[in-house]
């Protein structure tokens, strides 16, 4: 049975101060854009990226910059200061064929975002979140959808990794629509390989790709993983790995995907 009560108690204990508004913007509809645009101004280095796990002192890290825009698209502040700032970092990071790739200084998130397996995830990644922010005429977008592009074997896939598979997928639904023809030709391949994973981080992740594009939430595959999310919520009412924060973040991308494929309703649970 799906905790949700404790899950919002665990945000708010061991959140950070973004962590909580997140939580309680997403789920009891608390909004102050000044507030937004000062927590995300808060964690944000001079040249306008974030540090990996927003731990202060650290350098900017591609990816964290990105999920961080991605908040605050959720936020509705992605005109802010702060928010242009970030966008102008992950501009200033693309190569010109691209792609982005971390730097070295970077990669305690694991050696294979060094090598090519990372540059196509991040740059997949990169892509949608870039999309989410309503840069679908931006030349960074332009640039890094040729890059994916280039990266199509046998018709149906992008490269041979279902990680990066969902992200494109993802990329071109949001740019081009879920109807699509590209859309609808690679999205057989994400069907058949939706992970199998005990990882919520993985399974929220691919969910929200397939939503992406299209897939119904009452979809039963859809169903079968909110059915294992809600198994996997552990003992402190969290979801995921002990791990500098991202525990929290889990927790919160949880529950924002099992509301939106209907485990709960906040005004019921919340309200």
């Amino acid at each position: 049975m799906l905790r949700v009560e404790q899950a919002l108690e665990y945000i708010e204990i061991e959140g950070t101060d973004l962590d909580r508004y997140r939580s309680r913007f997403l789920f009891k509809g608390e909004r102050d854009d000044t507030m937004a645009a000062w927590l995300l101004g808060a964690y944000q280095n001079p040249d306008g990226g974030y540090p990996l796990q927003l731990i202060y002192g650290e350098p900017s890290n591609i990816s964290e910059t990105a999920k961080v825009l991605g908040y605050a698209s959720e936020f509705g502040v992605v005109s802010s200061p702060v928010c242009r700032r970030a966008l102008d970092f992950i501009r200033s990071r693309q190569h010109p064929d691209g792609y982005w790739q971390e730097s070295f200084s970077q990669l305690e998130l694991g050696h294979e975002m060094g090598g090519e397996w990372g540059r196509l995830w991040l740059s997949a990644y990169v892509g949608r979140q870039l999309c989410r922010i309503g840069q679908l005429e931006s030349r960074e977008t332009r640039l890094v959808r040729n890059y994916l592009l280039s990266l199509r074997i046998q018709g149906n896939r992008f490269t041979s990794s279902p990680a990066i598979h969902f992200l494109a997928l993802s990329f071109f639904a949001l740019l081009d629509g879920p109807g699509c023809g590209l859309v609808q030709e690679v999205l057989l391949y994400a069907l058949a390989n939706f992970t199998r994973s005990c990882e919520p981080r993985l399974v929220v992740l691919q969910a929200f790709c397939l939503l992406d594009a299209g897939i119904a939430g009452d979809d039963p595959l859809l169903q079968d993983a909110k059915r294992r999310l809600v198994g996997l919520q552990e003992a402190d009412g969290g979801w995921g790995e002990h791990y500098k924060g991202l525990r929290v973040r889990t927790t919160i991308d949880v529950l924002k995907l099992l509301l939106r494929l209907g485990a709960w309703r906040i005004v019921e649970e919340v309200g």
